[in-house]
């Protein structure tokens, strides 16, 4: 064997030294990971028809839930088209830019994750919880009568039960689950919060307005008195956090240079310049394997104008740390 076949085999088994182990890029088990979104969308179905903890009402306090019964400002028929049609817009026109399948389907896992365990959460407190909604006195006595035992006396056991179910606000916590996890995702494919991309007010302003507009989605659930303060509040942390905590399960946190990249694609994108790619093992003659040649990827072709860019800055800096002499003879180079 040749010595430059015996250099190409040592280099693919990383033998060379002062290079890094590559991480190893997650595996994900996609049927099961179907399996347990699937299964999450169906316990909220079911816990959307469940009863409520029927909470005593004391004399004193229906002045709460004594507000007129209005229509909703944002009703379930645009909450959902919003919620969903947004981000999944603009996964989709990521999409058809990188042509990436990968990147793709873990944006996918990460939003739909969220989606599921809000469903969940949501309904599982308010369950529990059982307050009343602040239009309950209409939906409980509907000629508003009074009676002593302050037993209801309406007819529509929807309503009623429906009007047990304020705490927390489920419309704020869809809106900023939905739409905080479209900001993350902006935020990290525009680099907000690295040296890549801080300072750009387009690009803040671009990253904020799905925030922006679930927070409208929350304060109009107060002004058609379908939820208390509370409630939005609540339901508002609910959802921005669990959008948060599903995002970093697939991507890097955003002080990271390759934070638009998911975990499952770092292996092909080295983030340092000691991160280099193994090499291919070449035949005993020397002679490279008649195989078509390799077509870079977007996120590689990224990745090495990041690690030229990361070459020039190491070198600026030890430039500038140098000695007089060494600073000298670098600009006669």
């Amino acid at each position: 064997m040749t010595s430059k076949g015996m250099s190409g085999v040592a280099y693919a088994c990383g033998g060379t030294t002062g290079q890094k182990k590559l991480p190893r890029a997650p595996e994900y088990n996609l049927p099961l990971e179907t399996v347990v979104r699937i299964a999450l969308t169906c316990i909220y179905i079911a816990l959307e028809f469940k009863a409520p903890f029927v909470r005593k009402i004391q004399p004193e306090e229906l002045w709460l839930y004594r507000n007129p019964r209005t229509d909703s400002y944002v009703p379930l028929t645009m909450l959902w088209p919003i919620v969903l049609g947004v981000p999944g817009l603009a996964f989709t026109l990521h999409y058809l830019r990188t042509r990436d399948r990968q990147e793709l389907r873990c944006t996918v896992l990460a939003f739909t994750l969220g989606l599921g365990l809000n469903g969940v959460i949501t309904n599982t407190v308010k369950i529990a919880v059982g307050r009343p909604r602040p239009d309950f006195f209409w939906r409980c006595f509907p000629d508003g009568v009074l009676n002593d035992e302050l037993h209801c006396t309406g007819e529509d056991m929807r309503a009623l039960i429906d009007g047990r179910k304020s705490f927390p606000s489920g419309h704020s916590s869809f809106a900023f689950v939905g739409l905080g996890f479209l900001t993350w995702y902006l935020i990290g494919k525009l680099h907000l919060m690295n040296e890549r991309g801080r300072g750009r007010s387009v690009r803040v302003i671009a990253a904020g307005l799905p925030l922006f507009a679930a927070t409208m989605i929350a304060i109009s659930r107060t002004c058609d008195y379908h939820h208390h303060w509370q409630d939005v509040t609540v339901g508002s942390l609910i959802g921005i956090v669990l959008s948060y905590l599903c995002y970093r399960q697939y991507f890097p946190a955003f002080s990271d240079r390759n934070c638009h990249v998911p975990y499952a694609l770092l292996d092909a994108t080295p983030s340092s310049p000691n991160r280099v790619k193994r090499a291919q093992p070449q035949p005993a003659g020397g002679t490279a394997p008649n195989t078509p040649a390799h077509r870079p990827t977007h996120y590689e072709a990224r990745a090495q104008d990041d690690e030229q860019e990361q070459d020039s800055d190491t070198e600026t800096r030890r430039l500038l740390s140098s000695s007089p002499a060494e600073q000298k003879e670098a600009k006669w180079i």
